[in-house]
């Protein structure tokens, strides 16, 4: 069954987003050279911490840290450990807040400068197909569409690029849970009116989890979180939680251009 939400409680939830969105912020103007994950890991539950919320992904059973960091080839779940991030990096946070009662889930994915003079390149491409992907998977969360319109949005943003969607790695429902039904593929899935159809009170994190290679995942050994691309290509991922109210929709964490 879908949870949905009333009105009040998106109105809760947009609380959260704006703190997440400040926190993440914070976290990707310190994703830089030399700065060890564990630091921003620390400096996550502190800023979620005085902003009176507490970060969701502690309240995962067996998790005790505030936030994911993926490096280049970590598609999802990358514990943020001792690395220290290196010029050029791929470098994507993830982060949940829980506020009132009530999760909020964003990520978001870049490329470390690797000097002043750098210009654009094929990681910039990669990442910009990966934001581009969120923004028309976000535009097709609106009353009366289906998860469908979403997936569709998202793979036939990717796939066409070269690039590859996650089939086994998906959006979510989010709000008195972390992980709430429905699920939210980034790739289609059978027949669209056999997919959830978008109402009112619904809540959704919409994620792009995508890869320069081939789809195929594998958990890094000895690691029973982190999850890597099975070739070793790069990865990103690009994710934000929006609201369907009667109002309309309502993106509640922070997207960058």
């Amino acid at each position: 069954m879908i949870p949905l939400k009333t009105d009040k409680e998106i109105e809760m939830m947009k609380e959260g987003g704006k703190i997440l969105s400040t926190v993440m912020d914070v976290l990707l103007s310190h994703s830089k050279e030399g700065v060890v994950l564990s630091d921003l890991d620390k400096l996550a539950e502190s800023e979620i911490r005085k902003r009176g919320a507490e970060p969701s992904f502690q309240k995962v059973p067996g998790y005790k840290y505030s936030i994911c960091a993926c490096i280049n080839e970590v598609i999802v779940h990358g514990i943020p450990n001792e690395y220290v991030i290196c010029p050029g990096d791929i470098v994507g946070i993830d982060c949940g807040v829980f506020y009132k009662g009530f999760h909020t889930d964003s990520s978001w994915s870049i490329r470390v400068p690797t000097g002043a003079n750098q210009s654009p390149n094929k990681i910039d491409h990669f990442l910009d197909i990966g934001k581009k992907a969120l923004f028309k998977g976000i535009a097709q969360v609106k009353e009366g569409n289906y998860i469908y319109d979403i997936s569709r949005a998202i793979e036939t943003t990717v796939v066409p690029a070269g690039y590859s969607v996650s089939n086994l790695l998906i959006g979510h429902g989010v709000g008195r849970e972390l992980h709430e039904d429905p699920e939210v593929p980034g790739m289609r899935v059978g027949k669209r009116l056999k997919t959830p159809k978008i109402v009112s009170g619904m809540v959704l994190a919409v994620e792009v989890i995508y890869a320069m290679g081939k789809s195929n995942i594998a958990y890094r050994k000895n690691d029973e979180w982190t999850i890597i691309t099975k070739d070793g290509t790069l990865s990103g991922l690009f994710e934000a939680t929006v609201a369907v109210s009667s109002h309309g929709s309502l993106v509640l964490t922070k997207t960058y251009a």
